[in-house]
């Protein structure tokens, strides 16, 4: 919050298949910025409707008929 280290963040999954204790992804010494492996919040939208079974490129039409992609990210394969 309040803009302090806002590109570096960190999340728990748990279920669903994930390995138990597995880590992905790291940031610089700081805690600042992502060093290897950014993930964005498309990808973990991404991640959470491939579990479900969903393709996550899957286009959706909104109520003017404009079509929006389900998650605009990659499903992050790895933390399976």
């Amino acid at each position: 919050g309040r803009d302090h280290w806002g590109p570096s963040n960190a999340i728990l999954l748990a279920g669903g298949g994930v390995h138990g204790g597995a880590v992905y992804g790291s940031s610089d010494r700081l805690g600042a910025y992502p060093a290897s492996d950014p993930v964005t919040p498309g990808d973990l939208a991404a991640t959470i409707f491939w579990r479900f079974g969903i393709d996550p490129a899957t286009m959706m039409h909104d109520a003017l008929g404009r079509p929006h992609r389900l998650a605009a990210g990659e499903p992050i394969k790895a933390i399976f």
